[in-house]
């Protein structure tokens, strides 16, 4: 029997070790042992909640592998097989009712996917706009292109959003075979070529979304900045999410806020504007959370990576410490003073 990586801290950055482990894992073909696992709200408590578990229940099937994850539980085994292609579906409120992110779900499926000699197709149910994890506006605009100009070929589609508490968004993932990822090599400062605002409401008044909208607009021309805008109206739960994004030269970088009871609208449009102009004015060339996701697709790049951060957050921490303990020395955080970016590199092992 093959030996176990173990993570020690699988739970760290809300699971993120145990998202960067399962889809790697699957990659490389290494056991895993996962320990101090979360559940999924954004004030993480100790046991996989279900969007955890849902997580490394669809990685075993996707490989025909093995897990004992349990709802609940802290620690899980998970034995890689190999990659099936096909059309698969998911529901992370399977087990009881909830709004568990989507997102959590499809990370560990995306490399693995794209590995395999066939097309596959992922149907999931579950929260698309919600606390913690990216929303679809993020996959959407910010995570598929990036993936693409990496090489990875996928296209990912929201069918009806899902907010908390009650859940039941639908999303499509599609993925085709991918022989090779291109590095990343970013390490001037991001400088945004074109600028957009992306504000998506259902079951709310549309005087609410135009208000968000003519907020981003003011709070970004007192920085000097102009953007694009677009009001989406849908039908599926009631809520309302917000997307600042940024085309740069080398990838998109975006910044979400969410709605919630008796928040005001310019208030939501300000908490985003300003955290992309926090970025920009950090001279990095990569927002530490989109890093945290890319640091996996790009550990299996065919070639060494290097980027610029604006900051260590827990799931950067936990995505490179857990690329670290799957392939030792492939991996470095380094930042020159505390006011500066911080570099990061990994040399990548591949796709296949």
């Amino acid at each position: 029997m093959a030996p176990s990586v173990t993570i020690p801290q699988a739970g760290q950055g809300r699971n993120q070790g145990l998202i960067t482990a399962l889809s790697l894992s699957i990659i490389s073909g290494q056991n895993l042992q996962l320990e101090g696992l979360v559940n999924d709200n954004p004030r993480s408590k100790p046991g996989l909640g279900p969007g955890g578990y849902t997580a490394a229940m669809a990685a075993a099937e996707i490989c025909r592998g093995e897990t004992n994850a349990e709802p609940g539980a802290t620690r899980l085994e998970f034995k890689p097989g190999d990659v099936v292609s096909g059309d698969y579906t998911f529901d992370v409120a399977q087990l009881r009712p909830n709004a568990a992110p989507v997102s959590m779900v499809l990370f560990p499926l995306v490399l693995p996917l794209a590995s395999a000699d066939e097309p596959s197709s992922v149907f999931i149910n579950g929260g698309t706009h919600v606390l913690g994890g990216m929303t679809s506006d993020v996959l959407t605009h910010i995570m598929a292109p990036n993936w693409r100009s990496l090489g990875l070929d996928l296209r990912y589609t929201e069918i009806s959003p899902g907010f908390f508490p009650e859940g039941n968004g639908e999303a499509e993932l599609s993925v085709e075979p991918c022989q090779t990822i291109k590095p990343l090599v970013s390490q001037e400062p991001f400088r945004p070529l074109r600028l957009g605002v992306q504000i998506l409401t259902s079951g709310l008044p549309v005087h609410l979304a135009e208000q968000a909208q003519e907020g981003a607009k003011d709070r970004l021309k007192l920085h000097g900045l102009t953007a694009e805008t677009r009001i989406r109206r849908a039908r599926g739960g009631v809520g309302m999410s917000l997307l600042v994004w940024a085309q740069g030269q080398d990838l998109r970088v975006g910044f979400t806020a969410l709605g919630y009871k008796g928040g005001r609208p310019e208030a939501l449009a300000n908490s985003a504007v300003e955290a992309m102009v926090e970025f920009i004015k950090s001279g990095a060339a990569v927002p530490a959370q989109i890093a945290a996701q890319l640091s996996t697709t790009l550990a299996c790049a065919q070639g060494l990576s290097r980027f610029t951060v604006d900051k260590k957050t827990p799931a950067l921490k936990a995505a490179i410490q857990t690329i670290e303990a799957l392939q030792p020395g492939c991996t470095k955080m380094h930042q020159l003073r505390p006011s500066s970016p911080i570099e990061v590199r990994i040399d990548g092992f591949g796709l296949h």
